[in-house]
């Protein structure tokens, strides 16, 4: 069936039939101007958003539309999991080209839908429109945390020490994979359908451990610039402490593991400092399993700037190389 068959009040109402409101906090679902959400007092509101635009965020000749679903819920989740935040409800806005199946659509919302009920998300409404340059998705996450705990990123301290989760570069030579023809495989696996890292940010959050957090989607380098400029610090890390997955290391791409463990985007990993004093309990809950991250570097002054040292003991600024919009 195409889409112009089933018109835009025939595709709310299967969007709407698919997503059903099951949360007791929710006392206006979809269907009305707005939703309506009770929360319960001690906690901060978290409201994210992202856009994935065809042709900029993906390429629809290799990315399935079930995943693509997914990936645009998961890039949100990961937003409030810096924040050491739970998600909580969304609202997905997409524009479609009349090209499309309605098959493809439903596609697109059944990865949405199993996403949110992995996470215990509430789909509590949206918009849809046509485009006419390519797919669009948009969604919108509210999360919650307890008060006071949310982590920030301007929160950052001199001899703070800088850890991040899981291994890095592999999304981005996931997609590189791709579009060289190539379907299936861990780090292509990393790439389409990252991993929120929401227990780790809420054990964080929960134990007032890191000072200050973001989640990697820009690459580790852009990501802690971020982090020093909101915060007015420096910082150095190290080569030899970036954490490179197997699968990466033996890979047979363009550039060194190293050059997409920094530059990379889209990891969805978290990057978060730790106050000296409490460099021993997260190093405990490392060893004890808890927590899956590495010790990378340590917040400097801000004068000193920001550095990588690399095997040899040599010092390179390290400078923002991540995916810049607008930047050709």
């Amino acid at each position: 069936m195409k889409l112009s068959e089933l018109g835009e009040t025939g595709l709310l109402k299967r969007i709407e039939t698919s997503l059903q409101t099951v949360d007791k906090g929710v006392f206006i679902g979809i269907g009305d101007d707005a939703a309506g959400v009770r929360f319960a007092n001690g906690t901060d509101l978290l409201i994210t958003t992202d856009l994935l635009a065809e042709g900029i965020h993906f390429d629809l000749r290799y990315t399935p539309f079930y995943k693509l679903g997914a990936k645009a819920l998961l890039v949100n989740i990961s937003d409030i999991a810096a924040m050491g935040g739970i998600p909580r409800y969304a609202l997905i806005a997409i524009a479609v080209p009349q090209c499309l199946k309605v098959e493809d659509i439903d596609e697109l919302y059944r990865g949405i839908k199993n996403t949110s009920a992995s996470y215990k998300i509430s789909i509590i409404g949206g918009d849809t429109s046509a485009s006419k340059s390519g797919l669009m998705i948009n969604i919108t996450l509210l999360g919650e945390a307890q008060r006071g705990y949310v982590i920030k990123r301007s929160s950052a301290k001199k001899g703070d020490k800088i850890f991040v989760t899981g291994t890095l570069g592999d999304s981005s030579a996931g997609l590189e994979l791709l579009k060289k023809g190539k379907r299936n495989g861990y780090l292509i696996q990393r790439h389409l359908l990252p991993a929120p890292r929401v227990k780790e940010g809420i054990f964080l959050s929960k134990n007032r451990l890191a000072a200050a957090m973001i989640d990697i989607s820009d690459g580790v380098a852009t990501d802690l610039n971020h982090i020093c400029e909101q915060s007015s610090v420096g910082a150095t890390i190290y080569e030899d402490k970036i954490p490179i997955s197997k699968g990466l290391k033996k890979a047979k791409l363009k550039k060194r593991p190293l050059d997409y463990a920094l530059s990379g985007g889209e990891d969805y990993e978290l990057l978060f400092t730790v106050r000296e004093r409490n460099i021993k309990k997260i190093c405990d809950a490392i060893s004890k399993g808890r927590l899956s991250a590495a010790m990378i570097g340590e917040i400097t002054e801000k004068k000193k700037g920001i550095f990588l040292i690399d095997s040899r003991g040599r010092q390179r600024p390290l400078l923002a190389t991540g995916f810049e919009h607008f930047k050709s």
